[in-house]
């Protein structure tokens, strides 16, 4: 990038910063017109832009804002009054600086947009001429469409440069040159008969001079820094500045602010730093999880506590880390709030209505692929509170309300998400007549009409087609604001609550999580399936027995407390091959989105989580019900659920038996054969010896020459085994994991599990129990002992023997 590119991208930088803030205090300014310390802040603004300008030979933009300059400067002595005529061509002048910088960042240049109307009517003003303001506004449309036309004509007039001789294109360059320094020679003669100053450029120096050439590059470093514009004036503005009032001067002699000590970072950098994170937060879940079967399995060994502190302290350093960069991406929300101040006052305008807005929390805040997102949406609900919310002045007073009308815009953090809260005083929702309207457009029926309550009746008009608008204008009454205001928060799994009062007011929070790229998770399982649920949509778990379980009209539901909340299995939704419960309990996972519920019932609830999330990627995204996936801290891939299509497909998902009795699941035993008896060892020998005491039993033997092969037979189905003999050290999966991964099964929760080991001391004992073997043999045994152990395990029936 060569010097002037990066002067030029200093000046787009801080000419954007500048104009924004100009747009914000001129709306200000006209609700405090004497406020001279704000006036003379404004003036100072405009001075800087246009010195920048001038100074890049922006001819456009220097025109504009010298003119914008004058009527600025006489409002700031007295000679002129801000009214709302005033202050809208002021804001037109300020919407054409924005429309004349996007095209510098463009193009490097400010040709091609037409200035001149705006500035007749600046100079109107400055001459104390405000009569036709309004007239001349609306003249401007049929103006504007005058250059385009001028354009394509010149566009027709230039030479055919595709078949001219070398000769010919030689002397139409020197005549483009030559006509080139004629209208720069022009303009600075102009400039110069103005008064003003003209910065005399310094020659090109050449390549023997490198020490003159460092020299002038530091000499023209200063305008990349955003100091003040040059003060240099014309006489007339110097004396005028010199013959000011005291208190006016005033302001202009504080202090300069401390400058902030910031550099600028392109996003792409915080992108990869925060994903460098997610896989930095996945590591430091699979080592606490290696540390905890470390523990397990070496309890009482020395090194366990230095390992400790050292997981520890990667854990908390990690946990600093990810908080910081973070912190790095977010930004207040204040940027999205800043620019709704001119909204509302260009929307009373046109409304005839008198609004006033109130911010506050604008320092909170989010992350900053969220505050991209949440514009558009804010956007569409405060438009909709100053069309259909707030009345009329003469409405307000026949109620007896003030007669301008308020929204207060407040945003709040609350746990780990940020609340976005938007309240009018106006004449608040009607229910009813949310219905009637929604029965009209067919968007409801009649009974969901009657079945409906109040706040159930609010969400309608997030519905897609529904206005209440009696005429489509270009305030609204398409039926699209809200509609995309629902869709775009929950794609930032945002959920939006809404209530109203009729003549009081209606209120609407927006509830967002504070980043998309790190959060806070519910862990589930369904058979050997894990999934994750974010946290901010889980009410609370509860775990019920079977007998809580009802059924109406063909759906499971169950009271909670003085709700009636609806049911269905996370296996029935993602379509998971279920074998059935056998237990005498449930858990459930009371979702919450808005005002509607959801009782999500899993087999397990494995724990809280902080996951990652990473997309599925091209050709697995899009798949409904799923957000993404993370890598759990045992190295498995997690689903992580979208709630919002979660929900929806509940209501379609035809449920089948959540719970089955203990007795569909084990048969009736008529004979000793019934009884299904599986041997786990590793040694054939030991197999043959377990082999041979049970057969004078009678019963049904099936063997496995480790635990991996014994979950494969327990996972097809083909038996229906009563008890397991396990051997504790063996290939491929010891007895301990075995057991574990049994015991994950709903089916096989009261399956009794024998350990048949040499292993004998007190914390392989211990260990036995806890993966869930209900009994430890140990060898050598006698034949009849393990016969009889077995028999008491499951019930065997004497009259067999």
């Amino acid at each position: 990038m060569d010097e002037f590119q990066e002067i030029l991208q200093d000046f787009l930088v801080e000419s954007f910063e500048l104009v924004e803030k100009l747009d914000e205090d001129l709306v200000e300014l006209e609700s405090r017109p004497d406020d001279l310390e704000l006036l003379n802040g404004i003036f100072r603004v405009a001075h800087t832009v246009k010195g920048a300008s001038s100074f890049l030979n922006f001819d456009t933009l220097t025109h504009l804002t010298h003119h914008m300059e004058d009527v600025l400067n006489k409002a700031r002595h007295g000679e002129l009054s801000i009214t709302p005529d005033v202050m809208d061509v002021i804001l037109e002048s300020i919407d054409l600086m924005k429309a004349l910088l996007e095209k510098i960042r463009d193009t490097s240049s400010d040709d091609g947009i037409d200035v001149a109307a705006c500035v007749a009517r600046l100079d109107k003003i400055s001459n104390g001429d405000l009569s036709g303001l309004a007239d001349a506004a609306a003249a401007q449309e049929k103006e504007e469409q005058e250059p385009a036309a001028a354009e394509k004509e010149t566009q027709e007039e230039e030479p055919d440069y595709d078949n001219m001789d070398p000769d010919e294109i030689e002397a139409e360059i020197e005549r483009l040159l030559a006509q080139r320094q004629a209208e720069d020679r022009a303009k600075r003669e102009a400039k110069i008969a103005a008064g003003e100053e003209v910065p005399v450029m310094p020659p090109e120096p050449s390549e023997e001079e490198p020490k003159k050439e460092e020299k002038q590059e530091k000499k023209e470093e200063a305008p990349k820094a955003p100091t003040p514009a040059p003060v240099s004036q014309n006489k007339k503005a110097s004396q005028n500045t010199s013959s000011e009032d005291p208190k006016a001067a005033a302001p202009a002699k504080r202090a300069p602010a401390t400058v902030e000590q910031t550099i600028r970072v392109d996003v792409k950098r915080l992108d990869h730093l925060m994903n460098l994170i997610g896989e930095l937060v996945l590591a430091k879940n699979r080592l606490i999880k290696i540390n905890d079967d470390v523990e397990e399995r070496y309890e009482g060994e020395e090194f366990l506590e230095e390992l400790n502190q050292v997981v520890s302290i990667v854990s908390l350093v990690t946990t600093d880390l990810q908080i910081a960069v973070m912190k790095t991406r977010m930004l207040p929300i204040g940027k999205v709030f800043n620019k709704f101040p001119r909204m509302i006052r260009d929307l009373s305008r046109e409304l005839n209505k008198k609004i006033e807005l109130v911010i506050s929390g604008e320092d909170t805040e989010l992350d900053k692929s969220i505050v991209e997102e949440i514009g558009d949406p804010l956007v569409h609900i405060i438009r909709n509170s100053c069309d259909h919310g707030i009345e009329t002045p003469e409405e307000r007073l026949a109620k007896g309300k003030p007669e301008e009308g308020t929204i207060t815009l407040k945003a709040y953090n609350e746990g780990n998400q940020i609340v976005i809260q938007i309240d009018d005083d106006g004449k608040g929702l009607d229910p009813e007549m949310l219905k009637q309207k929604s029965l009209e457009k067919g968007i409801i029926t009649e009974k969901e009409a009657e079945q409906m309550s109040d706040k159930e009746a609010y969400t309608l008009i997030f519905k897609p087609g529904f206005s209440t608008a009696a005429a489509v204008t270009s305030v609204s009454g398409r039926g699209v604001g809200m509609d995309v205001v629902k869709t775009n928060i929950e794609k930032l799994n945002g959920i939006i609550d809404i209530d109203s009062e009729i003549n009081k007011g209606t209120s609407i929070k927006l509830k967002i999580p504070l980043t998309l790229a790190i959060i806070q998770a519910l862990l589930v399982g369904v058979q050997e399936e894990h999934y994750a649920i974010p946290l901010a949509s889980v009410l609370e778990t509860v775990r019920i027995s079977k007998d809580e379980i009802y059924t109406v009209e063909g759906r499971s539901v169950m009271r909670l407390r003085d709700d009636v909340l609806s049911l269905v299995h996370i296996g029935d939704i993602f379509e998971v091959e279920r074998i059935l419960d056998a237990s005498e309990h449930a858990y459930v996972v009371v979702l919450g989105l808005g005002t509607s519920k959801l009782g999500l019932i899993v087999d397990i609830l494995v724990g809280q989580e902080e996951i990652v999330i990473k997309s599925l990627g091209e050709y697995l995204k899009g798949i409904e019900g799923i957000a993404g996936a993370t890598i759990r801290g045992d190295g498995g891939v997690t689903l992580i659920v979208d709630v919002v299509a979660l929900m929806d497909m509940a209501k379609e998902t035809k449920s089948t038996q959540i719970t089955a009795t203990a007795e569909s699941v084990m048969t009736e035993k008529t004979k000793a054969s019934d009884y299904t008896i599986m041997i786990v060892d590793d040694s054939k020998t030991d197999r043959t010896i377990m082999r041979k005491a049970l057969e004078p039993m009678g019963v049904t033997i099936v063997e496995a020459s480790d635990g991996q092969e014994a979950l494969n037979l327990l996972k097809s189905g083909d038996y229906n085994v009563d008890a397991m003999l396990i051997d504790i050290e063996m290939p491929r999966m010891d007895g301990y994991t075995l057991a574990s991964e049994i015991k994950k099964y709903n089916r096989y929760k009261n399956l009794p599990l024998i350990a048949v080991t040499s292993r004998t001391s007190k914390s392989d004992r211990m260990r036995g129990v806890e993966s869930g073997m209900v009994e430890y043999i140990t060898k050598p045994y006698s034949a009849d002992y393990l016969a009889s152990v077995v028999q008491r395990n499951v019930n065997f029936k004497p009259e067999f023997l």
